[in-house]
């Protein structure tokens, strides 16, 4: 499938990459590779990219401002999205003015909306499908876009922790490694922290709870992170492996406040959170999902239903 990606690439002048809605560096360096690849490989092609690109992802992602006219006969590339809803893009309804809308992505493949598809969920990050994807082909497969995909191996992996992670996954590595960019600084990018962020994980570590059946969890209100001068709620929301690090914690939860929801994230390697993530109206991987909620008074509800079903949950 991946050759006919190529030949969609080849013969479309118009292309548009886009990913999902509140991104992580999975999504952007997905993105951003693909860009890279094609500018390598092919020329005179109008490639824009779309999505809301937030102050932590300037550091490798690029976006326009797209119009409904942009989709007209354009070839559009959607990484590392499950579910259409979640695409990042204006009006979903602008697809239909598409050439074709290809689908490249490592969840579980819930909504079969492109008109192809590369779909495989036992890779742990979309950018781990993309390099041996990239790896295998007779293309040019720079140092740049290893780069762009080194940031989602290790972010969706959590430093190679979580995840589905195999022999591959390293081999992935290696690959990506052997281009020759600098690891200390996509380390830096995803790693790098203000003072204030550094305050507010102390803050996460002095006050975090523990569940009945060894559920770690924080609740983040918005004038909390606000005490630490900090108002992105989707950036620390992705700190949640931090609570991972406590030996006796079954799973781990993250509840930030955000402007219109409560974002949650679930973590674990000894069960099934993509169910509970489900019940609450999100969902994801079976050891990483996420969810949004309504108030601040739900927080509490989804521990206690994940302490009474966590038996039936148990991997």
């Amino acid at each position: 499938m991946f050759k006919k990606l190529i030949e969609l690439i080849n013969s479309n002048k118009k292309i548009i990459l886009l990913r999902h809605i509140y991104p992580d560096f999975d999504a952007i360096g997905s993105q951003m590779s693909l860009y890279q690849f094609i500018n390598d490989n092919f020329k005179n092609k109008n490639i824009k990219l779309g999505g809301d690109l937030p102050k932590e992802y300037h550091c490798i992602g690029k976006t326009q401002k797209l119009k409904q006219e942009d989709f007209k006969d354009a070839l559009v590339i959607i990484t590392d999205t499950a579910i259409k809803e979640r695409i990042d893009i204006q009006d979903l309804n602008w697809l239909a003015l598409a050439s074709d809308v290809f689908k490249i992505d490592h969840h579980v493949n819930i909504d079969q909306y492109g008109t192809m598809e590369i779909v495989d969920s036992s890779y742990p990050a979309t950018c781990e499908l993309l390099t041996e994807l990239y790896n295998n082909s007779k293309l040019v497969f720079s140092k740049l876009t290893a780069y762009y995909l080194f940031h989602g191996l290790i972010t969706d992996t959590d430093r190679f922790m979580y995840r589905n992670v195999t022999a591959r996954t390293f081999e992935m590595a290696s690959i990506l490694i052997k281009k020759g960019f600098a690891i200390n600084d996509v380390y830096k990018n995803i790693y790098g922290l203000s003072q204030d962020e550094v305050r507010l994980k102390g803050y996460i570590l002095s006050n975090y709870k523990i569940s009945k059946e060894k559920i770690a969890y924080i609740i983040l209100t918005k004038e909390v992170m606000q005490g630490f001068n900090i108002d992105d709620n989707n950036k620390i929301s992705l700190w949640v492996n931090i609570l991972g690090e406590i030996k006796d914690a079954t799973a781990w939860v993250f509840f930030t406040q955000g402007k219109d929801f409560i974002r949650v994230e679930f973590r674990s390697n000894k069960c099934n959170v993509r169910d509970i993530a489900v019940k609450f109206g999100g969902g994801g991987h079976i050891n990483a999902s996420g969810a949004k909620l309504e108030s601040i008074d739900q927080c509490l509800e989804v521990i206690k239903y994940f302490d009474k079903n966590f038996k039936k949950l148990k991997l």
